[in-house]
C-alpha cells in the first residue's frame, strides 16, 4: 500500500508538470497572436487529465481491494483462533476429546451447538470467514439456522461424500478421524473450505487457506494445501 501511494505521488507530480507546460505553451500562443488567454483547459489538457485519473484510478482501486483482502484475512485467522479455543474447552470437559461431527463438511448445527454461546464462548461470526461470498457458505441467518458454517472440521465419522470436495479430501484422509489434543500439536482442526478447482474465500490468494491447529496457532498456505495438511 506503502509502494501505491508512492507512484501515486510520482505520477501526479508527471501529470501536474505535463499540465502546467501545456498551460504555458496556449498562454505564449494567445500572446503571440494578442488573444485573450482562455481560463478553461483545452481539448489536450482535458485528455491529459482523464488519462491522468484513469491511470490513478488503475492504481488505487487494485490496492485497495487487496488491504481489504488483507484485513479479512487477519480477522478470518482470528474467528478460527477463537474456535480452537472453544474446542479446547470442550476438551477439558470431556477427556481430552474435541467435538466430532459427521463429516468434515457441512451441516455443522452441532458443532454451532457444544462451541456457541453460552457453552464454550464462540460468537456466531466466528464460524464464517469474513472473505466468504458464497451464498452456500456466508454468514446468515438461514446458513446458521441450517448449520452451514465457511470452514471445514477435521474431526468426524465418515467419508465425504461431497464429490465437490478435493480428491485428497474424499480418499486421502482417513476416516473416522477423532481429534484429542494429546495427538500432534501441528494436527489440523478447522481450515477454510477448499474445493477442487475452485477459488477459496480470499480473492488475492484463489488457493490461499488458513488453519488452525491442535496447539491454537494459524497458519495461511497459498498454494496446495493438501501439501500441508497433517
Amino acid at each position: 500500500m506503502r509502494d501505491s501511494k508512492k507512484v501515486v505521488r510520482c505520477w501526479s507530480f508527471v501529470v501536474g508538470c505535463g499540465l502546467g507546460q501545456l498551460r504555458a505553451a496556449n498562454q505564449q500562443r494567445a500572446t503571440n497572436s494578442q488573444q485573450p488567454t482562455s481560463p478553461g483547459f483545452t481539448v489536450v489538457e482535458l485528455l491529459v487529465a482523464v488519462a491522468a485519473v484513469g491511470l490513478l484510478l488503475s492504481i488505487v482501486v487494485p490496492a485497495l481491494g487487496r488491504a481489504r483482502d488483507n484485513a479479512d484475512l487477519v480477522l478470518c485467522r482470528t474467528h478460527l483462533r477463537n474456535l480452537m479455543m472453544s474446542c479446547q474447552m470442550y476438551a477439558d470437559d470431556n477427556d481430552s476429546w474435541l467435538p466430532v461431527e459427521d463429516r468434515l463438511d457441512n451441516p455443522h448445527s452441532g458443532l454451532i451447538r457444544v462451541l456457541g454461546g453460552a457453552n464454550r464462548g464462540a460468537a456466531v461470526q466466528d464460524f464464517y470467514c469474513p472473505g466468504e461470498h458464497r451464498p452456500e457458505l456466508a454468514l446468515s441467518a438461514q446458513n446458521v439456522a441450517e448449520g452451514n458454517i465457511s470452514y471445514f472440521y477435521y474431526s468426524f465419522k465418515e467419508r465425504p461424500a461431497n464429490r465437490l470436495l478435493s480428491n485428497f479430501l474424499l480418499k486421502s484422509v482417513a476416516w473416522p478421524r477423532r481429534l484429542k489434543t494429546t495427538m500432534a500439536p501441528d494436527t489440523w482442526v478447522l481450515s477454510d473450505s477448499w474445493f477442487s478447482n475452485m477459488p477459496t474465500s480470499h480473492r488475492w490468494w484463489p488457493k490461499g487457506v488458513n488453519y488452525v491447529v491442535l496447539d491454537g496457532s494459524v497458519s495461511m498456505v497459498t498454494q496446495g494445501p493438501r501439501s500441508y495438511f497433517r
